[in-house]
């Protein structure tokens, strides 16, 4: 499966990532009709009411991508190429597709000559939390072959040690997978209680994407509706089990896959574009 071999392939890199090019050579690509649509426009998490923290919350992790250039180099490292990966071959490891633009992150997944090159970025020794409330705005422009990713890994790039993807969009389909890995699903290839939805997202159009994270379950939402739990069961031998790793350190991933099959060269370039990125946790 794809997915798996994505996450295990990370099980060797534990290396930094070193930055690859120039601001100025960044602010290029993203046609501005991208940007916003009539009801999906930038917005602004200092004003914006719905992205506020209430008075029983804290913000652990904020990212609104106000400034043009280069990601936040405080947050952000540019996410690995794997060579020969399925996944991750044609990660460009630049900023050429990596770059911020009029209030968005934008990831761009395209064919320079004749090579695919895409974009990714993640919190790898950076910023890591336990437990919270994770929310992306999105967009996806995307193509045949192309994976928009928004997920975390815990701190040791381990899937057996937990994986929760919030969001993996395949092609031009209209859902959005949540899935959840850990040695229980991995390895034991236990899936009661469920540990994959597809849910609809609106086309087109900024999206809110939602994992809430607590001790006792995962739940996500789209728009602010639920669409998938995944609960803690509280096994006797969960040592041996692994079914819920979900209680250490885990890192922020923002990519965009290409596939190394089944690409359609006519629908490229393809973009994501992250509007905003929040944690917030109860006081």
């Amino acid at each position: 499966m794809k997915i798996n071999l994505k996450t295990l392939l990370l099980i060797a890199f534990t290396v930094a990532i070193s930055s690859a090019c120039s601001e100025n050579s960044v602010l290029n690509e993203a046609p501005d009709e991208l940007l916003s649509t009539n009801t999906g426009e930038k917005t602004d998490i200092s004003t914006n009411d719905s992205t506020k923290a209430t008075s029983n919350e804290k913000v652990l992790f904020l990212d609104d991508f106000n400034v043009n250039g280069i990601p936040d180099q405080t947050k952000w490292t540019l996410y690995p190429r794997i060579p020969g990966s399925d996944w991750s071959n044609y990660f460009s490891e630049s900023y050429d597709q990596a770059y911020v633009k009029d209030g968005n992150l934008i990831l761009k997944a395209e064919k320079v000559g004749s090579t695919y090159k895409t974009g990714g970025v993640w919190t790898k020794n950076l910023f890591s939390y336990t437990y919270g409330k994770l929310e992306i705005r999105a967009k996806f422009k995307t193509f045949e072959g192309g994976s928009p990713s928004l997920w975390i890994l815990n701190t040791t790039s381990q899937p057996v040690n937990g994986e929760v993807d919030l969001v993996e969009q395949y092609d031009n389909e209209d859902i959005v997978f949540h899935t959840v890995w850990n040695n229980y699903t991995l390895n034991l290839k236990q899936y009661d209680p469920v540990r994959q939805y597809r849910a609809k997202f609106i086309q087109d159009d900024y999206n809110t994407y939602t994992l809430d994270w607590t001790p006792e379950k995962l739940t996500f939402y789209v728009n602010g509706k639920v669409t998938m739990t995944y609960p803690n069961l509280h096994l006797s031998d969960e040592s041996t089990k692994g079914q819920w790793p979900f209680n250490k350190a885990f890192n922020v991933l923002l990519t965009f896959p290409i596939s190394s099959s089944g690409i359609n060269d006519s629908q490229l370039p393809g973009y994501v574009m992250i509007d905003w990125v929040k944690i917030t946790q109860e006081n």
